[in-house]
């Protein structure tokens, strides 16, 4: 008797051992943060024709030039993009993550050819990029690809061991660009350059005969002729870097006849144009609508994104992992800033850089100036910067979105566009709506409670933004967007989804939610 005593407790310890260590299995499996290889389940691997690229940034400026790869018929790399089926990311998943062009000296030959930057500015522009190791410069103000495709995507590609610095990441792109190069694989199928009668399923096809995995094929139009241009085809690999089918890697677009494939974003009804010249455009349009029915910017863009962010996180964010980074807080403590006014197609992230033509004017913001610094504050600061100017984050949100929303009447001048997102940022003051909800600086709550809060609050739905700190694992609330119709009417931002019903977010959902305190 005695005996089966002590084995009855033996066994109550081991079961209770065993319950406990799956306890925090499960837990630590929940904690992981979205830059974690879990927050993405494939590669997506773009290659572009130049010719077609070279065309889309003609049409926002005539004077544009192109640079191509020193091979004729080469297609060049566009990125590596980590993705999470169904949706358009991750991205910009490290914040402190900056581009250092020294970690791909040994492979910049390389990747002038492979991984062509084609954008050129006018020779008239001041600032230059260095283009390759033969001291060859020319003039460029936008930042280049290499850059760009590092913050935007290494960031979150970085996250596997085998992309997890600059160098294996684009070198890894130079080496499926020599093996998988789409001008040999259409080649190979018997699609030929300057081929006018192909539709995308011949392109479909072709890949498939050669790779044996489903790609994605985009096309641009030219709203002048109806025509569709081939543009780029993306190929799939799972997280060992095999290939694999992109099948589901996009949604659909809500009211877009063209979208009838998730395979692709071109007209399956009509034929694509895969030139080796630049076509000419006799109407001037953005080049990122994909609407062939389209010639004015007011039709480019379905809803405008208002994004507040709460300072304290993005001045960890910022400051984290810089012993030179500073901070510059809104006067008020508890004020969510403005992020900006975003002109946004339902299912893409733009369009941006819509009127090329346009500068802007900090003159003509004197009369609201002594608001933005408390509303739309430049949070980001550094100790090595001496001459940085007033303004800088006002005016890359015109450059690049209120150039866009300018073709609303109501959001046609800087100074409109600037007391707009004032207003609202008066109307929707998140600070006051999220403590009806008991939810106040310094503590955590679950996500559910933010957006349900929010939703009441507002009587629509937000989107709402994390950061996770990959150090400590902490997850922080980090931006909350309302979305507005083109009457500036309220709506919810996720219309789009099928279950509109929880949480339209980046935040963990098994997670608690870190409001940080502000700092004094």
């Amino acid at each position: 008797m005695g005996m089966n005593k002590r084995t009855a407790l033996l066994s109550a310890a081991i079961i209770t051992f065993g319950l406990g260590t799956l306890y925090l299995g499960f837990n630590m499996k929940h904690e992981r943060p979205p830059i974690d290889s879990n927050s993405w389940d494939l590669l997506i691997f773009t290659q572009s024709w130049p010719k077609t690229v070279c065309y889309t940034w003609k049409i926002h400026n005539a004077s544009h030039e192109c640079y191509y790869p020193p091979k004729k018929n080469m297609w060049t790399i566009h990125g590596i993009w980590p993705t999470k089926i169904g949706t358009l990311g991750p991205v910009f998943c490290n914040k402190s993550v900056v581009f250092n062009p020294d970690f791909i000296y040994s492979i910049k030959d390389k990747l002038n050819e492979y991984w062509t930057d084609i954008e050129l500015l006018p020779s008239n522009t001041t600032e230059t990029t260095l283009l390759n190791a033969s001291n060859l410069t020319l003039s460029h103000k936008k930042e280049s690809i290499w850059a760009h495709e590092w913050v935007k995507h290494g960031s979150c590609a970085m996250s596997l061991p085998a992309l997890d610095s600059e160098f294996k990441y684009f070198y890894q792109g130079i080496e499926w660009s020599e093996k998988y190069n789409i001008e040999n694989i259409l080649e190979k199928a018997g699609l030929k350059i300057n081929s006018t009668s192909n539709f995308v399923t011949d392109y479909w096809k072709a890949v498939k005969s050669v790779l044996k995995t489903n790609s994605y094929v985009h096309c641009v139009y030219k709203s002048d002729t109806k025509e569709q241009l081939l543009g780029e085809i993306r190929i799939c690999f799972d997280k060992t870097l095999t290939l694999i089918d992109c099948d589901g890697i996009m949604k659909f677009r809500r009211g877009n006849s063209k979208a009838a494939h998730l395979l692709t974003d071109c007209d399956v009804k009509k034929p694509i144009l895969y030139l080796d010249y630049v076509p000419e455009h006799n109407i001037s349009i953005n080049s990122n609508s994909t609407n062939s029915n389209s010639t004015d910017n007011d039709k480019e863009w379905d809803m405008l994104i208002f994004s507040q962010s709460w300072p304290y996180t993005f001045c960890h964010t910022w400051t984290v992992n810089s012993n030179t980074h500073t901070c510059n807080l809104p006067a008020n403590r508890n004020q969510w800033t403005i992020h900006g006014i975003w002109p946004t197609k339902i299912g893409t992230d733009g369009p941006s850089f819509c009127n090329n033509h346009s500068s802007f004017r900090l003159d003509l913001l004197d009369k609201i100036i002594p608001e933005l610094h408390n509303r739309w504050t430049e949070i980001k600061g550094s100790k090595t910067w001496t001459k940085k100017q007033e303004g800088g984050l006002w005016k890359h949100e015109w450059m690049k979105h209120g150039t866009c929303a300018q073709s609303l009447p109501a959001l046609n001048s800087e100074l409109k566009y600037f007391k707009q997102g004032l207003d609202w940022s008066k109307q929707y003051q998140l600070s006051e709506l999220l403590s009806k909800g008991g939810i106040k600086p310094g503590g955590t709550y679950p996500v559910n409670q933010f957006w349900l809060t929010l939703k009441t609050g507002l009587g629509k739905n937000p989107r709402i933004d994390c950061y996770t700190d990959k150090d400590s694992k902490k997850v922080y609330i980090d931006e909350v967007r309302l979305c507005f119709h083109k009457t500036l009417a309220l709506i919810d931002c996720d219309t789009f989804r099928r279950n509109n019903n929880k949480p339209y977010t980046n935040c963990p959902l098994n997670q608690e939610i870190h409001y940080i305190g502000a700092v004094v």
